[in-house]
């Protein structure tokens, strides 16, 4: 279960790469916008902020997140989906926007092509993918995990899968004669360890957190911020450097 005030509490950070794959294509106009995954809206602000006079509908599963994205715009129709099921009777749209969820989906080929199917013609289809396997907090998350197999069996079902950049070109590639392709990294300066488990833990360690007991949860994020100090050296200031490398692909219709 998503919890939309831990992961709201990095909403600067999170809300970012939205910002950014929205400037991208700020020089288009869009009419009607579909917000996949959307959560609590941070992705949302973004889309509203560069094509004000859109109809914008946002789409996610999470009743909590969808609730704090509804207390803050209003004018944003707001459906609770599952993502992962087909949207078509949602009709089409000119831009299908999707910030960091798109991992969370087994079937994401899948999930490619019926957006292609929902884009009017010349549309747009823009996603963002953190590329967490290739950090070493993804790392320091799979090695405390080594010690508490039996209770986080099957767990792997609930996380979230990054296929490497070529092979999202290639989905994207089956359908879209015009593509875009770019990997931002951004370099978060937090304040401690605990402020980089903390942010872990709105998104990455979700999935360990409803199935572990209190006790033993605790003894794991013991665990995943000693492997972070080891991984993350503190500067001399005290601060924590958390680099973190995003995907970014739009393809046009």
């Amino acid at each position: 279960m998503w919890n939309a005030d831990i992961y709201d509490s990095f909403g600067k950070e999170r809300m970012q790469p939205s910002i950014d794959l929205a400037a991208r294509l700020k020089d288009k106009k869009f009419k009607r916008i579909l917000d996949v995954g959307c959560g609590s809206g941070m992705s949302t602000a973004a889309i509203l902020s560069t094509w004000k006079d859109a109809e914008v509908i946002g789409v996610d599963l999470s009743e909590e997140m969808l609730q704090n994205a509804r207390e803050t715009m209003p004018q944003v129709q707001f459906i609770r989906r599952n993502c992962s099921k087909p949207l078509l009777d949602m009709g089409t749209f000119d831009l299908i926007f999707s910030n960091a969820f798109l991992q969370w989906i087994p079937n994401q080929e899948e999930i490619i092509n019926q957006a292609f199917s929902m884009l009017k013609e010349g549309g747009v289809l823009a996603v963002q993918i953190p590329l967490f396997d290739e950090m070493p907090a993804s790392r320091c998350i799979t090695d405390a995990e080594k010690n508490w197999t039996q209770q986080l069996k099957g767990i792997e079902e609930e996380q979230f899968v990054v296929h490497p950049p070529l092979q999202y070109y290639e989905m994207f590639a089956e359908h879209f004669p015009e593509i875009n392709m770019w990997t931002t990294d951004y370099c978060y300066i937090m304040d401690s360890h605990e402020e980089v488990l903390n942010f872990l833990k709105g998104a990455a360690l979700r999935p360990h957190i409803g199935r572990l007991s209190e006790t033993e949860l605790q003894m794991f994020m013991n665990e995943v911020l000693t492997n972070l100090k080891n991984a993350y050296p503190a500067r001399k200031n005290g601060t924590v450097l958390f680099p973190f490398r995003r995907l970014f692909l739009t393809g046009k219709k």
